[in-house]
């Protein structure tokens, strides 16, 4: 589709991937779109022309080819390049919105020179800076784990917080180079591999900084949803599982209308009020620790793929639709219609890195009760590596029940049933 001059257009400022099965036979059961991408979609329905802006066009592929009317490369993190860049459009600019952790800052500014609608720009939350956010949280006096950030190349490194601590970049939406670290010596370890990184993506450079923080004993969750006209408005509640560590990543989460203290609402509220995220989707993630909520990540974009799902299912909205409706300034949904009472995620991942020797199990399971979706993201010959990278993630499962108890059950049922044999790689 060519646009036509006098259309309104709806600007996605890059996208996030989403992992996919490495082949028909190795998926069953919904398709699961990212985040924008589901926006980009919901944007094409109201009438609305779609264009991203990108660093790297290859990066993406013909993945979200069928919905996207103009692809431009230009400098994504700087907001006077995204306004040059879509100067040429012609038409109306209807909304500037990322829901990728690096970007969202730069779109928010974009918008905000337009007089678009968005969260308002250089806010903590937006800063793509787990320092800068957990100083602004501290400053109003909320409950974060003790922490500093230090430099990956820094000699002689040590945990000014004691052990064992949790390790993630400053930047990279703690999806990179994350660890639990007994001592000095894992640390130092981590802090190598990270420092050898030279790249996120769509030609990111990681900032080579480390977030090191005292690890908090405590059941976990994330509250998924929205902000508007100052109030919050929380779709869902997932308690998350972790890895076992040294490893530090989601194994599961199960998402439930129901906080899981009442306090956690207003603790919510609060961490989104002292990081500045006041319009727009919000993914927070806390422990329960032994005094009550402590903030462990805020993002002010939609959940990922997958647990995006976990939250429309239990919340009975579609929120890829919310979202767009909020740019737009029309009114969010009501009250939902249907909903179920619980969604689970679970992860196939592998402890250790190696070569994948054979894929089975996937189609067999498509016949459990409550199964939506079963993916296994790699293939025979694939190179995998254990978690702590987006690459560590090498398959999934979710399900519904109704009840947590059962949809769990369901996703380990089905998670059983698939095989992926690892060939481990020998040391030299």
């Amino acid at each position: 589709m060519i646009p036509r001059q006098g259309h309104r257009w709806f600007v996605a400022v890059e996208l996030l991937r989403r992992s996919s099965a490495g082949r028909p036979e190795l998926g069953v059961g919904e398709r699961l779109e990212a985040p924008g991408v589901a926006q980009l979609e919901r944007a094409r329905a109201r009438g609305l022309s779609t264009a991203v802006l990108t660093r790297d066009r290859a990066f993406y592929g013909d993945d979200a080819d069928w919905l996207v009317d103009r692809w431009i490369e230009c400098d994504t993190v700087d907001p006077s390049a995204i306004l040059a860049a879509i100067g040429p459009l012609g038409g109306t600019v209807a909304a500037i919105t990322s829901t990728v952790d690096g970007f969202l800052g730069a779109a928010a500014a974009a918008a905000r020179s337009l007089g678009l609608r968005g969260p308002t720009p250089d806010s903590p939350a937006l800063a793509n800076d787990e320092a800068a956010l957990r100083s602004a949280v501290t400053s109003a006096g909320l409950a974060v784990s003790p922490w500093v950030s230090v430099s990956a190349g820094a000699l002689a490194l040590t945990s000014a917080v004691g052990y064992p601590c949790v390790v993630t970049p400053v930047d990279g939406a703690r999806r990179w180079d994350a660890a639990v670290v007994a001592d000095d010596h894992q640390l130092r370890e981590l802090a190598a591999r990270h420092a050898r990184r030279d790249t996120y993506g769509r030609r990111v450079r990681p900032r080579h900084r480390l977030l090191v923080e005292q690890y908090v004993h405590g059941p976990r969750y994330a509250a998924d949803g929205y902000v508007t006209e100052g109030e919050a408005v929380i779709l869902a509640w997932s308690a998350q599982v972790m890895t076992l560590p040294p490893e530090f990543t989601e194994f599961a989460l199960t998402a439930v209308r129901q906080p899981p203290t009442p306090g956690a609402g207003a603790f919510v509220g609060a961490a989104l009020a002292a990081a500045g995220h006041d319009f727009g989707p919000f993914h927070l993630e806390f422990v329960l620790g032994p005094a009550g909520p402590v903030l462990t990540s805020l993002h002010a974009r939609p959940a990922g793929p997958g647990a995006q799902l976990c939250v429309d299912h239990v919340a009975g909205v579609d929120t890829a639709d919310v979202a767009v409706a909020l740019l737009l300034g029309e009114s969010p949904p009501g009250p939902p219609d249907e909903a179920v009472a619980a969604c689970t995620r679970m992860y196939l991942v592998s402890h250790t890195a190696g070569r994948v020797r054979e894929v089975s199990g996937v189609r067999e399971v498509a016949s459990i009760p409550g199964l939506l979706v079963a993916e296994v993201f790699t293939d025979v010959g694939d190179a995998i590596e254990p978690p702590g990278t987006p690459a560590g993630y090498i398959g999934h499962v979710l399900t519904v029940g109704a009840s947590p108890e059962q949809a769990r059950r369901r996703a380990a049922y089905a998670l059983d049933g698939i095989r992926v044999d690892v060939e481990e790689l020998q040391a030299v």
